[in-house]
């Protein structure tokens, strides 16, 4: 990234697509009168989730046709919005904005047709089941991931291989996944819906890429099939962290009894029938009754979470928040640590939020 790079520069790069998919945010790609159209399940303003929003796909400005709301959009204010609104600072959001434009590296220019794909079987590309040969990847030793868990987890390794699909005009098209371990993830009755692909030699343009024409992973609860007739879950962020969680909790015999999850980012999907929070209700149908949020220790990620407990417990699930240290996700701090942030989670009520949301407002 150019040191002498702009704001307005920067966000202009910013493709819309890669940071809904990143957030797990559910949309659809549309042709509006504008061009094409990003069709949002959820405002990230008023939390109506009618499918009322749309964004240019290009320009990122858009609007909430909801009568109660009517935000108009920009790709600032919609990012903004996305990842905690009024509880950040502009030095925050200026950072996320950074590090997603160089994390998504360069786009190319975009069709002037839909990109949306025509839906088949969903198949994962070419890959070997993790371990091979009982060996584990340097990646995977690197961020403290186990071969056990590679396998509880069905982690594959693909060296050389693509995703096919059907494109807009009936052409098909390839997604290059080689070197990529394949993370793949499934609804609570344990089908295959979507996968991650996550670049492990840190040359790729984009660090995950997820399969063109299916539901976003925001839609659901990784690791929540596995989840079904726990009474307690911790919902990490992302995927490796759901599976550190996993690890420190499995290391001790009085927590083996809790589940967990993950939500593809610092947002709870809400709204209908395919949402997270619609995974987390029939959970609750099968004895689920407390969730504990460990996301990152960052002061707005913490703050996002705190708004997240509280949409949990207006659907009659009780919430915790779980902190850990300052910048670090639960792959990123011993074991103990993860275990004794769930000890000391603090339950999440207007009260209790109130008074943490003063605390960590002033750090942002």
């Amino acid at each position: 990234m150019r040191d002498q790079e702009s704001l307005a520069e920067i966000l202009d790069r910013i493709d819309m697509e890669y940071w809904l998919n990143r957030e797990g945010f559910e949309y659809k790609v549309t042709r509006g009168k504008n061009g094409i159209q990003l069709n949002v399940k959820e405002c990230p303003v008023c939390g109506n989730s009618s499918w009322k929003v749309y964004l240019n796909q290009d320009t990122g400005l858009g609007n909430c046709f909801h009568g109660d709301c009517e935000t108009k959009f920009s790709k600032w204010k919609f990012i903004k919005a996305g990842i905690g609104g009024n509880s950040l600072s502009n030095k925050e959001i200026v950072e996320h904005v950074k590090a997603i434009a160089q994390e998504q590296g360069w786009q190319p220019k975009r069709k002037s047709e839909p990109t949306q794909t025509k839906i088949g079987d969903l198949k994962l590309p070419k890959a070997y089941d993790l371990p091979i040969m009982g060996q584990n990847l340097k990646y995977l030793k690197d961020r403290n991931i186990t071969i056990d868990t590679c396998r509880e987890f069905g982690l594959k390794f693909c060296q050389k291989g693509w995703f096919a699909y059907i494109g807009p005009t009936g052409e098909k098209q390839y997604q290059n996944y080689s070197m990529r371990i394949i993370i793949p993830v499934r609804d609570l009755e344990g089908k295959l819906v979507s996968f991650q692909g996550r670049d492990i030699t840190g040359k790729a343009e984009k660090k995950y890429l997820f399969p063109p024409g299916f539901a976003s992973t925001g839609t659901y609860l990784y690791n929540g099939h596995n989840a079904l007739g726990y009474v307690e879950i911790v919902m990490g962020e992302g995927a490796f962290d759901a599976m550190a969680i996993y690890q420190a909790f499995k290391e001790d015999e009085f927590l083996c009894n809790v589940g967990v999850v993950a939500s593809f980012g610092k947002h709870l999907s809400v709204g209908g029938d395919e949402s997270q929070m619609a995974e987390l209700l029939k959970l609750k149908d099968e004895g689920l009754e407390c969730v504990t949020i460990m996301w990152d220790g960052e002061p707005a990620a913490i703050l996002s979470a705190i708004d997240a407990c509280l949409k949990i417990n207006s659907f009659g699930i009780k919430a915790r928040l779980a902190t850990l240290p300052a910048g670090c996700d639960p792959n990123e701090v011993d074991p103990e640590i993860v275990r004794t942030a769930y000890r000391k989670a603090i339950p999440i009520t207007p009260i209790s939020a109130v008074s943490l949301r003063i605390k960590y407002m002033g750090k942002v």
